[in-house]
């Protein structure tokens, strides 16, 4: 709604310094063939402080003038995407067209100058976003200075100038009022349309300030509640693992653990009493013991990484780093130098693990772009992991980090954080015997 309205005032403003231009032109030039026609040409020069421009050239000029000042102002208005050095030079054309059309007209309209200051305002509002809101006051102080200035009352004062009045009283007095009311009508009229239009600018560019603070409440307010939300799924999943943990632990251990016990119980009763049977009872908790150890294995499979399922540790890091770039465009960087060792299954899925969080943190927490993996091997395994991101100036050891550092440890594995050109996370592993090379 506002912005119609400042394109219709904006319009408004031009038809009616369209109009003053035309009207002041073609009054120096009927009304000098009228003067001529009384035959008061010499008392009209009487009248004159400096020998005026032809009547023919006034007008021509001040309209061909204007004509290119409004050519260069659409121009402006379509180019506005354009560099600033292209839009800063048609703005200085549109001053010099707007000085010349000023010259041409002998002074006897200034309007045109609020026309070319409101372009002028509308272009750096627009083009520059809002840093240049806070010279408003200085723009409207400017604008009225340069109408005072250029008023031809005042410029009259130092410039000799041809007088519009000296030709209109050689009218009528019902002509020369009707000629005064309409010239004074057009630069009021100029003037009101420019307050207005400066004054609904105004309201438009606050009206979008209070949007924009509103849109950013409500994005931080969405964003905080898509945070809680996370942290709450995060700890539903938790519950949910744990949960599942303890049924495989009652179903499987727990289960060949009290066979196991009860079977025991037989065996001691039995091993005084009847020793062959007491032998048979041992054997099957001793088939018992397999089972129990095959169903152990059975549910840590299932706590093993898919992406480690059938591929190597290099593969299934590779995999894994491939899907990170995929989803998050992030740019990871990944130096495998550790040749075919063969780990055993924990110390993959722990490696797996590190790896896994320490990117998830880059991109979570340090908002980082890139990620440089680097795994290189000597007296022990060896884990380098750069990002650049924000970095930190005191660390929080969160959930993550804590895991991080427990699972390493299983494994006799440290880890080192620095805050260098981002975050950087050293990870030694001790190699086990036949692991060296």
């Amino acid at each position: 709604m506002h912005l119609k309205r400042i394109r219709f005032l904006r319009q408004t403003l031009i038809v009616i310094n369209f109009f003053a231009v035309l009207y002041n032109a073609s009054l120096y030039l009927f009304a000098s063939k009228y003067v001529v026609s009384l035959g008061f040409s010499h008392s009209l020069l009487e009248k004159l402080s400096s020998i005026p421009t032809k009547p023919t050239l006034v007008f021509w000029s001040s309209v061909l003038s204007f004509a290119f000042l409004l050519l260069v102002m659409q121009i402006r208005n379509h180019v506005s995407e354009a560099s600033k050095i292209t839009v800063d030079s048609l703005l200085v054309l549109e001053i010099l067209l707007l000085l010349v059309t000023f010259v041409a007209l002998q002074s006897s309209y200034n309007g045109l100058v609020l026309l070319v200051f409101l372009d002028i305002f509308y272009t750096y509002t627009d083009f520059y976003t809002m840093q240049k809101r806070r010279y408003w006051l200085f723009f409207i102080v400017l604008s009225f200075s340069a109408l005072l200035v250029s008023n031809f009352d005042i410029l009259s004062l130092v410039v000799d100038l041809p007088s519009l009045e000296a030709y209109l009283e050689f009218f009528p007095a019902s002509v020369r009022f009707a000629t005064m009311f309409v010239k004074n009508l057009l630069a009021s009229l100029n003037i009101v349309v420019f307050i207005t239009s400066l004054i609904t600018y105004i309201m438009y560019s606050v009206s979008e300030n209070h949007k924009i603070e509103e849109e950013l409440r409500m994005a931080f307010q969405a964003n905080t509640e898509l945070n809680n939300y996370v942290a709450i799924t995060e700890k539903i999943a938790e519950d949910r693992e744990r949960k599942r943990i303890s049924r495989e632990i009652h179903d499987t251990l727990g289960h060949a653990l009290t066979g196991i016990s009860a079977g025991i119980d037989a065996v001691s009763v039995l091993v005084d009493v009847d020793p062959e049977r007491a032998k048979v009872q041992l054997k099957n908790v001793s088939n018992v013991v397999r089972e129990g150890i095959s169903d152990v294995r059975r549910s840590l499979e299932k706590l093993r990484p898919g992406a480690l399922e059938g591929r190597t540790l290099k593969d299934a890091l590779e995999k894994m780093i491939a899907d990170y770039q995929e989803l998050s465009r992030l740019d990871i960087q990944f130096d495998y130098q550790w040749g075919e060792v063969d780990l055993d299954r924990t110390k993959e899925d722990i490696i797996f693990r590190v790896i896994q969080e320490s990117i998830t943190n880059s991109l979570r927490h340090g908002h980082a772009r890139r990620v440089t993996i680097q795994m290189t091997s000597d007296s022990a395994y060896r884990l380098c992991i750069q990002d650049d991101g924000i970095g930190f100036d005191t660390l929080q050891y969160g959930y993550g980090l804590t895991q991080l550092q427990e699972r390493l440890a299983i494994i006799g594995g440290k880890a080192e954080f620095v805050n260098h050109q981002g975050f950087r996370t050293n990870v030694t592993i001790p190699k086990s015997k036949g692991e060296e090379e």
